[in-house]
């Protein structure tokens, strides 16, 4: 149960922190005063987490596609 509830969170946490950095790297891109290299990483980082994250919580086949059908976190069929 527990191991479930952190898994949980750590997705939905993953899933705010691709949106913070994929609007951040998308702010500084637009024009802020960050480098423009340093806005195209936090936006590809963004992004890349947000679907990492957002691919797990909803079991989505692209994640199975990229890492395999014994991808980092598995549910055990007994």
């Amino acid at each position: 149960m527990l191991k479930h509830l952190f898994f949980k969170f750590l997705d939905i946490s993953g899933i705010l922190m691709g949106i913070f950095l994929a609007i951040l790297g998308w702010l500084i891109v637009g024009g802020s005063q960050v480098s423009l290299a340093t806005g195209w990483v936090l936006l590809v980082i963004g992004i890349s987490a947000f679907l990492i994250h957002i691919g797990h919580y909803f079991d989505l086949k692209y994640m199975r596609w990229i890492f395999g059908e014994d991808y980092f976190i598995t549910k055990k069929h007994q």
